[in-house]
């Protein structure tokens, strides 16, 4: 398998497999229930539900994964503070995605231009944690080298 994917091999945790899915697909979800607002459509909105559900499904992995991969970040420094912040953004991140997908699940049935407006400004909001959130992941990586091998690169 090593030969076919070396990346996998020289990866220190599976977390970087995980967190570009709820990115794409919350962001996804965003764009298409502004659609369903602007449009009217019941079928747009549909869609962005789905998007939802399917990105937090992927965003629960990411922070379940994550999780495990702090113990690959230094206890101590600034690094340690920034994964501390990414963290808490992330999972706040997960947990609005969770409610929103219940309130997205429990108005199916009923589901007004009103409430299409409120999963708009609710899924707004999540992408403003999302963008914060995913900033500090990039930082921790970009700026820190969290999870990359440096003393391997170039080789």
């Amino acid at each position: 398998m090593s030969e076919i994917l070396p990346g996998l091999k020289g990866m220190l945790n599976v977390h970087p497999l995980f967190v570009h899915f709820p990115i794409a697909l919350w962001i996804g979800a965003l764009l298409l229930e502004a659609l369903a607002v602007l449009r009217l459509s019941a079928d747009w909105h549909r869609t962005a539900a789905r998007l939802l559900y399917l990105g937090t499904l992927f965003g629960l992995l990411a922070a379940a994964t994550g999780l495990l991969a702090q113990n690959s970040v230094p206890d101590e420094g600034p690094v340690h503070g920034v994964m501390e912040l990414h963290e808490k953004f992330m999972l706040a991140t997960t947990s609005a995605a969770v409610g929103l997908c219940m309130f997205a699940f429990f108005q199916r049935d009923r589901f007004a231009q009103a409430q299409r407006k409120m999963l708009l400004a609710g899924l707004f909001g999540l992408t403003i944690l999302l963008t914060i959130g995913a900033d500090r992941g990039a930082l921790l990586v970009f700026k820190y080298a969290t999870s990359v091998q440096l003393p391997n690169a170039g080789k």
